[in-house]
């Protein structure tokens, strides 16, 4: 379960969260709420990319001080050097977090001709396989996916749901498309409750 209390956070003059609380108690689920209501800002949040909040994260009940030991987030929001290859991109998440290279879920994505193409070279579909190989291959017991199926093709859409639908840990998503996320489990949770 992943608990928010009180969560409070602005960009400049944007008020995007006041004292936010919210429940994900199911196992898989899927954030709902139009383009622009804070479904990012609160995956960044939960996942400790974005320290400048005031406000709790509970994780099954815990408080917990580095979010990012638990929760892996594959986001736009989450940019990597356009220098490096999808490879050495992946490699550096091996070493920093002594996982494995998930080179045969690359395979099934049909990525792996893409392992050696340079970051600012991959198409949007592309960097969207990267996003989510460079988080699922953590291994976190929390998983956050920002819009897993945007830019993906039926192929990989079929591959990353056949993947989750065997994934044993917390798994929120947002999705504009959630049909196929819903018929594998997901649970339909709007962003803010309706009043």
């Amino acid at each position: 379960m992943i608990e928010i209390n009180s969560l409070n956070k602005q960009y400049a003059d944007k008020l995007v969260f006041r004292d936010y609380c919210s429940q994900f108690t199911h196992q898989k689920t899927c954030v709902t709420g139009e383009n622009g209501l804070g479904k990012t800002s609160l995956f960044a949040i939960i996942a400790g990319l974005d320290p400048h909040f005031s406000g709790q994260i509970f994780l099954s009940g815990k408080r917990v001080t580095n979010l990012q030991t638990h929760v892996a987030l594959a986001s736009d929001r989450v940019s990597f050097p356009s220098f490096l290859t999808s490879r050495q991109v992946l490699l550096m998440t091996n070493q920093a977090w002594q996982c494995e290279m998930p080179l045969s879920f690359a395979e099934e994505l049909g990525f792996t001709s893409f392992l050696d193409t340079r970051v600012a070279a991959l198409s949007s579909g592309n960097n969207k396989k990267l996003q989510l190989l460079n988080a699922i291959m953590r291994g976190t017991e929390y998983l956050i996916l920002d819009e897993p199926s945007a830019a993906l093709d039926k192929h990989g859409i079929d591959v990353i749901c056949q993947w989750l639908s065997h994934y044993q840990g917390h798994v929120l998503i947002s999705s504009h498309e959630p049909k196929p996320f819903l018929s594998i489990g997901f649970v339909s949770q709007p962003l803010f409750s309706q009043k």
